[in-house]
C-alpha cells in the first residue's frame, strides 16, 4: 500500500511539472515576448567581397525595425537602414525573448536577437554571390 501510494505522489508530480509553461523572461522557449512596435540603433556591417578581392570593409548605419505584427510567436515585419539597398522583410519566430529569422530583400539574410525590456540585440549573416557579411546591432523600442 505505501509503495502504491508513493507511485501516485510521484506520477502527481510528473504531472505538474510536464504542465509547467515557460515564463517568457528569456531565452528560447516559454511564452513568446511581444515585441510589436518601432525599433531604432545602431548596426556594425562587416563585409568581405571575394569578387573584388579588397580588405574587408566596416560600416555603421542607423537601423530601424518596423515590427508589423505578430500572431503568438510568429514575427513579420519591416527592416531599414540609411543604405536603399538593405530595405527588406523580416519574418520569423519568437521562442521566449530569442527571434530567429530572414530579412528577404535585395538577398536572404538570417538574423537572430534576443529582447530583454526595451532593448534589442543581434546578429545577421549573409554568404553568397562572393560576398559574406555579417553584423551586430542594438536596437530601443519606443
Amino acid at each position: 500500500m505505501v509503495r502504491l501510494g508513493m507511485v501516485t505522489v510521484l506520477l502527481a508530480l510528473a504531472v505538474m511539472a510536464g504542465g509547467c509553461g515557460g515564463d517568457g523572461d528569456g531565452g528560447g522557449g516559454g511564452e513568446p515576448v511581444y515585441i510589436v512596435g518601432t525599433w531604432s540603433g545602431t548596426m556594425t556591417h562587416r563585409i568581405i567581397d571575394y569578387n573584388l578581392g579588397t580588405d574587408p570593409q566596416t560600416f555603421t548605419y542607423t537601423i530601424i525595425f518596423y515590427i508589423l505584427s505578430q500572431d503568438g510567436n510568429t514575427v513579420r515585419g519591416k527592416m531599414m537602414l540609411r543604405d536603399p539597398s538593405h530595405v527588406g522583410w523580416l519574418s520569423g519566430t519568437m521562442s521566449g525573448s530569442h527571434f530567429t529569422g530572414v530579412r528577404t530583400g535585395a538577398h536572404n539574410v538570417t538574423i537572430e536577437f534576443d529582447v530583454s525590456g526595451n532593448t534589442l540585440t543581434g546578429t545577421f549573416r549573409f554568404k553568397g554571390d562572393g560576398l559574406d557579411e555579417t553584423g551586430t546591432y542594438t536596437c530601443t523600442k519606443h
